[in-house]
């Protein structure tokens, strides 16, 4: 039985998906402004690795990720370089799927773009005033949280933490933190026009309507970084529950730990980022996984490049690994391997899978037999191309 820590019940739940042989994934994608650094490369290749060994463990992934084109940053990019924001937008996204490419990210289904949904944005936003759990003010939409009973559970707040928040400050708001539906009150130079006016459908409701025209009334898996808990997927959740009247419509909440450098979160604000594709060059993408996945998916890791250069001996070990297979598997290595998937079983317990992996590794070294076909399927769920 698979268990992965699902942040709703703060557990390790045991997953089942809504379809018997069928997961269907959301991840929160890129803001379509610049290149993939680090932290967003450990993203997507967690979810890689999650995909990977579904897979081998009989089930097929169906991977949607929203592509953020209608974004601030997006827009302020596209005034500096005097360029359509569209351009701009499908730029980044063609660098995206580059670096997926050299990141051997292969588990992807769909990439939607935001700004492809905007007529069907508009119909959700209607539903939820029709519901009356989303009101005007001054001239923008917002979402009534005080209507919504779980809010706030996916977070663990309570009413009182969460009125601390002060989010998408506006005249006339009835609350605090009320979510941000539709903007007309800003001028980014970009807009829309809709029933509400000329301007911008907000960031929670993109990711929202994009997951509702894609996935329907449920889905299995919603990942994204950890810093995406409040208010993003507190808000993704409220307005899922009330469109698609499902009380419990996702499975799993599933989030990656942060990517640190020197003790600070890796940002383009902060001007700290390490580009994935350059790591790629310098590394390739075999000892990039060997290292990030040498820590837990849901731990925080403090990145230096030394970390990555220790992880070559246990790269050579794995190629000279490969020169050494047979056409069969010791019982004491099957033994290994079995627990080498039960590890990830367990919450994708990368780290101890690859402790397994090196073990198995020594001994074929040291003379035991490993089938070339075994051997594939442990290369095959890490994506380590031979």
């Amino acid at each position: 039985m698979i268990k992965l820590f699902n942040s709703f019940s703060s557990d390790k739940d045991n997953f089942e998906p809504f379809k018997k042989n069928l997961v269907r994934v959301f991840i929160c994608g890129p803001t379509l402004y610049d290149y993939t650094h680090l932290g967003h490369a450990r993203i997507f290749l967690t979810y890689d690795l999650l995909c990977r060994h579904l897979n081998e463990r009989g089930y097929a992934t169906d991977v949607l990720v929203n592509m953020t084109d209608i974004n601030q940053n997006v827009f302020n990019k596209a005034r500096t370089e005097s360029k359509d924001y569209a351009f701009i937008a499908r730029f980044y996204a063609n660098k995206f799927a580059e670096d997926l490419l050299l990141l051997n990210i292969k588990s992807i289904n769909r990439l939607a773009y935001a700004s492809d949904y905007v007529c069907h944005i508009e119909n959700h936003i209607s539903n939820l005033l029709d519901q009356k759990v989303a009101y005007y003010a001054n001239g923008n939409v917002y979402l009534d949280t005080s209507n919504i009973k779980t809010y706030g559970m996916l977070s663990k707040q309570s009413k009182d933490q969460l009125q601390l928040h002060r989010l998408d400050m506006g005249p006339n708001k009835k609350n605090p933190e009320d979510i941000m539906l539709w903007n007309c009150s800003e001028d980014f130079e970009f807009s829309w026009p809709s029933k509400f006016g000329k301007g911008i459908p907000w960031w929670h409701i993109q990711d929202t309507t994009v997951a509702l025209e894609n996935f329907g009334i449920n889905y299995d898996i919603h990942g994204g970084a950890r810093e995406l808990l409040y208010p993003h997927h507190e808000a993704h959740l409220a307005q899922y529950n009330m469109l698609s009247t499902c009380e419990n419509p996702i499975k799993i909440w599933m989030h990656v730990g942060l990517v640190l450098s020197n003790d600070e979160k890796m940002s383009k604000s902060i001007g700290n980022v390490v580009w994935s594709r350059d790591l790629v060059q310098k590394y390739g993408q075999n000892l990039l996984r060997l290292y990030l996945f040498s820590r837990h998916y849901r731990d925080d890791v403090n990145f230096t490049e030394s970390q990555i250069a220790e992880k070559k001996p246990f790269l050579n070990k794995i190629y000279l690994t490969n020169t050494m297979t047979s056409n069969k598997t010791d019982p004491s290595l099957s033994k290994l391997l079995d627990e080498f998937l039960v590890a990830l079983d367990d919450d994708l317990n990368s780290p101890k899978a690859l402790e397994i992996f090196e073990n198995m590794c020594s001994k074929v070294i040291e003379g035991k037999s490993l089938s070339s076909y075994d051997f594939e399927r442990i290369c095959q769920v890490l994506g380590i191309e031979i």
